[in-house]
């Protein structure tokens, strides 16, 4: 059986109702993005429907029974824009609600662990990200700044600059998913933007740049310099946008 839901977080834990509901099998169902879905004549297919009762009873109880920091991981998990988070979301929770109340902490539990590889990974990159984010300011007085992680960080990064960068108005932008974080010094606006073909940077912006592009050139010891080391602790994959690499 194959149960189809919209992509959408709520959808998901929506399905997720839907499925206990009916006794899924966890060994032979799947819960797919419906327009991800390649249909197949011998799958039996079920269309979920996205519904706020459903996903909030469904979120109600798994903080009741795991706690507030297990829905936290799954949120994150669903941002690893996984294509089959919704299969491995049914068959973890399907296992940790036979295991109890410590269930999806369990990760010798190959379907639980699964689970939580997907959260490791967006949680590991969105650690490493903020210290890759640069912002820039434009020649209209707004910081601006682009990035394309490789999951879907925006929302988990924004609080940090929020912190860092509150008195100031600035734009974050993710533009391979074409959204970005809007800051007014008061709220943070979320919205989608496609990719900006030109930026105008401030006469001191781009002053800065040139300072800092010098610093990070003269600080370097060429006796210690370990490439390897340097690409895995800053991979090329984020070299784009990191104002210390663009020197031309």
């Amino acid at each position: 059986m194959v149960y189809l839901f919209d992509g959408s977080f709520e959808g998901a834990l929506s399905a997720v109702y839907e499925m206990f509901y009916a006794k899924a099998n966890p060994e032979k169902d799947m819960m797919c993005i419906r327009t991800l879905y390649q249909y197949d004549i011998f799958d039996q297919v079920v269309e979920c429907h996205t519904s706020s009762e459903y996903a909030g009873k469904v979120t109600a109880s798994i903080i009741e029974t795991f706690g507030e920091e297990a829905f936290r991981r799954i949120g994150y998990a669903y941002l690893s824009e996984d294509e089959q988070f919704g299969t491995k979301l049914f068959r973890a929770l399907k296992r940790a609600y036979r295991l109890g109340g410590n269930g999806l902490e369990n990760f010798s539990d190959e379907a639980i662990m699964t689970l939580y590889k997907c959260y490791n990974a967006v949680a590991r990159e969105s650690h490493r990200m903020i210290g890759f984010i640069r912002f820039a300011e434009l020649d209209k007085g707004i910081y601006y700044s682009q990035f394309e992680p490789t999951y879907d960080l925006l929302a988990l990064v924004v609080p940090h600059f929020v912190d860092r960068l509150g008195d100031q108005l600035w734009v974050l932008h993710d533009t391979k998913r074409r959204k970005a974080a809007f800051y007014n010094k008061t709220d943070v606006h979320f919205s989608d933007l496609d990719p900006v073909e030109a930026l105008y940077y401030s006469s001191r912006e781009a002053q800065y740049q040139k300072m800092w592009q010098a610093y990070f050139e003269h600080i370097a010891i060429d006796e210690r310099k370990d490439k390897r080391r340097h690409i895995h602790m800053m991979p090329k994959k984020y070299w784009q946008f990191l104002t210390e690499k663009n020197t031309k």
